[in-house]
């Protein structure tokens, strides 16, 4: 994984270095996530990541790499344990504003990929299924949301995100009829500095 992102970077790198409206972002964020363990059940908690972006590549497109570590307490098991995920995403942003040349906003459509880490711990140790297995997974999911970006400093950004994760589960027979995809919902403000 961390060689497929050095060299989409390296290649997005390659490709910008001719144009001369590319601009690149990293900043970090504080979230609320609700993971939605079912159609009923649900709990919330928030937590920091961090993003960093390539804006303009493609005219009025950008890619962005979001992360976060996040822990969930979960009250609907029998013997409670908590949740601990890494959600990452690389998703492409689309200009809404194509036509308002308003430099201190942006207002943007995202869509993308997810991978998910995420396991299952009791005192801090993870849980271990009476098979032998560990609840320790990484799933893949779909990522679609929105952003709205004011810029009150030539090289600062204050944004707010919203992005909605399905996650699908990658070993089904595992849990059994139990395990169910998930979903998990992100709102969130960004401080972001921009290269230009």
């Amino acid at each position: 994984m961390s060689r497929f992102l050095s060299l989409l970077l390296f290649s997005l790198i390659l490709i910008t270095t001719a144009s001369g409206e590319v601009s690149f972002s990293a900043g970090t964020h504080y979230s609320s996530y609700i993971l939605y363990l079912d159609d009923e059940d649900k709990v919330s908690t928030g937590g920091f990541g961090g993003e960093i972006g390539v804006h303009n590549f493609i005219p009025l497109i950008s890619l962005k790499l979001r992360g976060a570590k996040v822990r969930y307490d979960n009250p609907f098991e029998a013997i409670p344990y908590d949740y601990d995920y890494i959600p990452f995403s690389l998703t492409s942003s689309f200009d809404m504003l194509p036509f308002w040349d308003i430099p201190w906003l942006d207002l943007t459509l995202e869509t993308g990929f997810g991978y998910y880490f995420w396991k299952a711990l009791y005192n801090d140790e993870v849980v271990i299924l009476p098979t032998g297995g560990e609840m320790d997974e990484k799933d893949y999911g779909f990522v679609g949301g929105f952003s709205i970006q004011v810029r009150p400093l030539k090289h600062l950004g204050i944004r707010f995100v919203s992005q909605f994760n399905y996650l699908a589960s990658s070993d089904i027979n595992k849990y059994g009829y139990f395990d169910k995809d998930e979903k998990l919902w992100e709102n969130g403000i960004d401080i972001t500095f921009i290269s230009k």
